[in-house]
């Protein structure tokens, strides 16, 4: 049945083919106008199950919090005043973009300076009013002393005080506390460094602009602003963007940069293979084109089914060219072979599709269904990616056996005379590279035992990338730049993790509770400190307490005004006071502690003293900080970074869950087209063992596997697999009369051409910027060639021992 399809299809293709053209570019129309709104996202939580607890964790306080980043314009120059009025001017222009909520460049502390009092414990308080009723008599007296110019006693009996002028004070503690007077409370706390000369504006957006297209229009409007006002100011000013969304945008340019300039030079690069190696231009486009198309068809129903590609599925283009483009170069191959024994167009379409074309659907079904397979790993980013990559395959190999023949028949029937390119195809038959003939190997069952010692060897020592900075692009001059400006002033950057509570009551015995955690925790310390507004508003129970004392030291010092008004003043400010509301508190600590408006509850804040880019460590202060009980109620603390570390144990554990997956998918699959366990084995055996010998090497070596170049395993299965099946397919299909060194040279010749694209493709990237794609093109050139490698040693050998079983 399948066979009468193939030719039914194969004459239909060539009778037809400007139709399955217009057909193909209706279709490719409708993917591009789908595929134009898929976006990209550069959020971990998107890699992670929607149902983890980091990611609910973490969207719950998103919803309080309204933001974990904002944007930082850094602004430097000569002059105080040049520095804060280019940020005036920022302010003025920024404020008025509808993404922002409120920036500034300084918060106002007046009230916060005047409670500072407040802000003591009850016992130091209690301190301070003893060392005041006890000093207080004599500085009377001293004061006394010097308006009369003698020596003064006095004793004031209703309040059983006496003070004596001679008698001996802490002078220094005395000068300290009057110098502390004399000043006016500190008014405004600008975000600029002692000079003046560097300062930045914080720009805070608005809740819900989460997405890449915001944040890239965030930093643009940004560096727009700042550029523009710099141009204009006349004169020397320096200015740049910094903050985690700054960072996230130019992570992102980095890869689609790198992406970019990979599928361009790889297109490039791999048509110039084609066309030397096929002397023959129409190669190119006859294998190029149904491939651009079967990309943008896959494109499309992601942005229908899926919606948006994360960042491991964004590298899909270039992993699915690489797979797709095999499809084209067996064709091509093959049809060529026809042509230079003499067969008609319709027949040399009717063997590509009834003969090649059945291969390549065991290969495509194997290799999608191995991919699909990932759909059942809990690791969105694997089941996502398996499932674009599966249907890609399947969209690319209709593309490519509806396409390519209808091309070839144009082409054909349009461009050339059937006679004259009959004697085109044998002109060149000469000029083709021969690739030589595989030799018998006697001793390839002892080299496959060593290899497998090898892999089993190394394999245990393979490690995961525990520095995911190691996995980033280096940022700009002008980001690195800002980023140090940002951290001199508001010190080093913490991944801090944020714990969201509904009450007080909670909030104050959560703080209590890492508090004490700090203070005892000996062994693996990695909590620095914690921050809630109760560093700033004391519990109402608190305040009562030390208004108490502050009031009482209001009264002792009415005195003073008698005698020194401007010290009474200046002492007054810091004891006439009431209880602090939030409402007190400058916006920026509002928004930083209670989050947004309409949602009742505060924000605690739980700094780390360990890197949260080293796994380990970051695993470390996870422990510590991700969940806990307090008063028999339990908490979850939310952070990018515990996203990290959750996303590196679940990777783990389904590592080789989708190794196996894919494996064994793919082998039920080519047993059910082969009906013989021989068979399978004989296919699976190559790919397999290169895979091994890939592991051991990195194990070898020190190559890590990260969340980026984990993808590469599966696909490695699945172009090794499609090698072998084609040349199995052919051996099997010619009988017991069967040349397997010839078949080599023909079929296999076009495994080695299929592998070396896939390898120029991955090839790019070991120059990328970003420490991950790197990776992910030195473990791919790895793999590919060491599949290519047991794939024509090991298969001639076991295809013989095959036909002598047989």
């Amino acid at each position: 049945m399948l066979k009468s399809f193939g030719v039914a299809w194969s004459r239909f293709v060539f009778e037809r083919a400007l139709v399955v053209l217009v057909g193909a570019l209706v279709l490719t129309f409708i993917a591009l106008k789908f595929a134009g709104g898929i976006s990209v996202s550069t959020r971990l939580e998107e890699l992670m199950p929607e149902d983890a607890k980091s990611v609910q964790t973490l969207n719950s306080v998103l919803k309080k919090t309204g933001s974990f980043a904002s944007i930082q314009i850094v602004a430097q120059s000569d002059s105080a005043e040049t520095t804060l009025g280019f940020l005036r001017a920022v302010k003025t222009e920024i404020d008025h973009r509808d993404w922002v909520a409120y920036s500034h460049y300084s918060e106002n502390i007046e009230v916060l300076t005047r409670h500072k009092l407040l802000m003591l414990d009850l016992d130091q308080l209690l301190d301070l009013e003893r060392e005041v009723e006890g000093a207080y008599p004599v500085f009377l007296a001293r004061k006394l002393s010097e308006a009369v110019g003698t020596d003064v006693t006095y004793s004031v009996r209703s309040e059983n005080v006496s003070g004596d002028s001679r008698t001996t004070l802490d002078q220094a503690r005395i000068d300290a506390l009057t110098a502390s007077l004399d000043t006016s409370p500190e008014a405004e706390r600008f975000f600029a460094t002692p000079d003046g000369l560097t300062a930045i504006l914080v720009v805070w957006p608005k809740p819900g602009l989460d997405k890449l297209t915001d944040a890239k229009r965030m930093v643009e409007d940004a560096r727009q602003i700042s550029q523009k006002l710099e141009n204009s100011s006349g004169v020397k000013i320096t200015s740049g963007v910094a903050g985690r969304i700054a960072n996230k945008v130019a992570q992102f340019d980095a890869v689609t940069g790198d992406l970019k300039l990979g599928l361009i030079s790889a297109i490039g690069l791999i048509s110039i293979l084609i066309g030397l190696s096929y002397r023959n231009v129409f190669a190119i486009p006859a294998i190029i084109l149904p491939l651009a198309v079967g990309l943008v068809w896959t494109l499309g129903l992601t942005a229908v089914v899926i919606g948006n590609l994360n960042l491991i599925t964004v590298f899909l283009v270039l992993i699915l060219f690489g797979l797709g483009i095999d499809f084209g170069i067996h064709n091509y191959s093959r049809y060529r072979e026809e042509r230079r024994r003499g067969r008609c167009v319709e027949e040399a379409i009717r063997t590509i599709i009834t003969h090649t074309g059945r291969a390549s659907l065991t290969a495509a079904l194997t290799t999608s269904l191995g991919f699909l397979s990932l759909t059942l790993t809990e690791f969105r980013a694997f089941s996502e990616f398996g499932f674009i990559a599966g249907i890609g395959i399947i969209l690319i190999f209709t593309s490519m056996y509806s396409l390519f023949p209808a091309l070839i028949a144009v082409y054909e029937r349009r461009a050339f005379f059937e006679t004259k390119t009959v004697r085109i195809w044998k002109r060149t038959r000469n000029a083709t590279p021969r690739v030589k003939k595989p030799r018998p190997q006697s001793f390839a069952l002892p080299i496959t035992v060593v290899l497998f010692i090898f892999a089993v060897t190394f394999l245990p020592q393979i490690s995961f990338e525990r520095d995911f900075k190691n996995l980033e692009a280096s940022q700009p001059p002008s980001l690195v730049w800002a980023t140090k400006q940002v951290n001199r002033i508001f010190g080093g950057g913490h991944d801090r993790a944020i714990v969201a509570v509904k009450t007080l009551n909670e909030l104050v015995a959560i703080d209590a509770y890492f508090r004490e955690r700090i203070a005892t925790e000996e062994q693996t310390p990695t909590i620095e400190k914690i921050s809630s507004v109760l560093d700033y508003i004391p519990p109402v129970e608190l305040q009562d307490r030390r208004l108490e004392v502050i009031h009482r030291l209001g009264k002792r010092i009415e005195g003073l005004k008698f005698i020194d008004q401007s010290l009474y003043n200046a002492a007054k400010q810091y004891l006439a006071i009431d209880k602090l509301e939030i409402s007190d508190l400058p916006q920026a600590l509002q928004r930083t502690f209670v989050g947004t408006k309409g949602d009742p509850g505060y924000l605690l804040y739980i700094y780390n003293s360990v890197s949260m880019d080293d796994s380990v460590l970051a695993r470390e202060f996870y422990d510590d900080a991700a969940s806990f009980r307090v008063n028999g109620k339990d908490y979850a603390a939310a952070s990018e970074g515990f996203i990290f570390v959750e996303m590196i144990a679940l990777m783990k554990a389904d590592a080789m869950k989708a190794i196996s997956l894919v494996t064994l998918s793919t082998a039920l699959l080519i047993l059910l087209f082969t009906r013989s366990l021989r068979a399978t084995a004989i296919i699976l055996a190559p790919p397999i063992l290169g895979v091994l010998v890939t592991l051991g090497i990195m194990g070898a070596t020190g190559l890590s596997l990260s969340i980026v170049n984990m993808v590469i395993l599966p696909s490695l299965i699945g172009i090794s697999v499609d090698n072998t099946i084609h040349i199995f397919h052919r051996f099997d299909s010619e009988g017991s009369a069967a040349d397997i060194s010839q078949i080599m040279s023909s079929t296999g010749r076009a495994a080695v051409l299929t592998t070396l694209t896939t390898l120029i493709g991955f090839g790019g990237l070991v120059t990328a910027s970003m420490g991950g794609l790197r990776s992910m093109g030195l473990l791919a050139i790895i793999g590919f060639t060491t599949c290519l490698v047991t794939t024509w040693w090991l298969l001639p050998n076991l295809l013989k021992l095959y036909r002598q079983k047989a």
